[in-house]
């Protein structure tokens, strides 16, 4: 292996142990080595072998190719190298560019082996509510409650996974071996805000963003034009006129209506208030009443006799993924464990996947 391989390797190391918060003393020990020999594994002037990585996987919690793998070219172009000492913020965002990339990887695997289509789609306007009528238009789904998301963004070639952070979400897109895009949601946000943020990063990629991590808040004309598009794509502007023909001045009667809606859309308590607001339905002030008013689980029965259906659960991923996965199985182009893993828990046992070409050696 080249020096600058080993170089790369090194980095990766001393990136992985600053962002899960390990000690130098803490490597060395995991790997019975001293101190001085961890100091020259991170800058690349010690080898180190596969079992060895391995164990430092374990330790940092990463995937054992997170230390072989070059970073996709968006990601590179927009990450600064982690200081020695990272802040929360920037240990979250190397964290989920690890699940990114990780999934990234994933993705390429399986459009390498023909199972995954190249999709662009483009529709060339950066207005949020034209852009949301088209992408809606392109579903052939104009009005109404759109189904799981993560089946929605794969048809734009918006490959999405829900990884356990307690963020928002991130996304990037890939130039080969096909052209798509892939995108981690954070799975710990309440489930309306987990539909969001995935329209959301699909903002990103009908934008043709290379590059986009939602950590930190960013409230830049960019980044406000696709929360602007996220709303009007949950929830169309017709939908919400429709809904309001019937609703009075009174503030319960409106209260009552933005429920109705955030529970038929599967949306955020703020996004359906800021929607209605935004489209002059309800005043600002009237707005800045509601929000509080935060909705429980109880209210839908209430008012709809059911609760909003959760989307976007703890390892979602969409039903293009789940067929590239089995296909790649039944092929015998991949072991039962590597479909298991792939498919991040739909599965979970061997016992359940299909019938393969050429029967599994023990």
């Amino acid at each position: 292996m080249a020096a600058e391989a080993w170089a790369r390797i090194g980095e990766r190391i001393r990136s992985a142990r600053v962002g899960s918060q390990h000690t130098q003393d803490e490597v060395a020990k995991k790997l019975d080595i001293d101190r001085s020999s961890v100091v020259r594994l991170e800058a690349g002037q010690r080898k180190i072998s596969a079992l060895e990585l391995a164990a430092l996987s374990e330790l940092f919690d990463v995937p054992l190719t997170y230390f072989l793998r070059e970073s996709p070219a968006p990601v590179v172009s927009r990450r600064q190298r982690l200081a020695d000492d990272p802040d929360a913020a920037a240990r979250t965002v190397w964290r989920l560019d690890v699940d990114l990339e990780s999934h990234a990887d994933d993705l390429g695997f399986l459009a390498e082996l023909g199972l995954i289509d190249q999709l662009a789609v483009s529709f060339g306007c950066v207005d949020a509510d034209k852009l949301a009528t088209a992408a809606r238009e392109h579903l052939g789904i104009p009005h109404g409650p759109l189904p799981p998301l993560a089946e929605v963004t794969e048809r734009f070639g918006l490959y999405l996974l829900v990884v356990d952070r307690d963020v928002d979400g991130a996304s990037m897109l890939l130039d080969e071996p096909v052209s798509v895009g892939v995108a981690v949601i954070g799975g710990q946000a309440d489930p309306g805000r987990r539909r969001f943020t995935a329209a959301h990063e699909l903002g990103h990629h009908l934008l043709g963003d290379a590059y986009n991590s939602d950590v930190g808040g960013s409230h830049d004309d960019r980044e406000a034009l696709i929360d602007a598009f996220a709303r009007a794509f949950l929830l169309p502007e017709s939908d919400l006129r429709s809904e309001w023909r019937t609703v009075g001045g009174d503030e319960d009667e409106q209260w009552r209506a933005l429920l109705r809606l955030a529970g038929r859309y599967r949306v955020s308590w703020s996004v359906a208030v800021q929607r209605a607001r935004e489209l002059g339905l309800i005043s600002p002030e009237v707005a800045r009443v509601l929000r509080p008013r935060c909705p429980v689980r109880g209210d839908f029965f209430a008012e709809l006799g059911v609760a909003p259906d959760e989307d976007l659960k703890l390892g979602a991923t969409g039903p293009a993924w789940k067929r590239a996965v089995l296909r790649a199985y039944e092929r015998s182009l991949i072991t039962g464990n590597r479909a298991l893993e792939l498919l991040h828990g739909a599965v979970s046992s061997k016992n359940d996947l299909p019938l393969r070409e050429v029967d599994e050696t023990p």
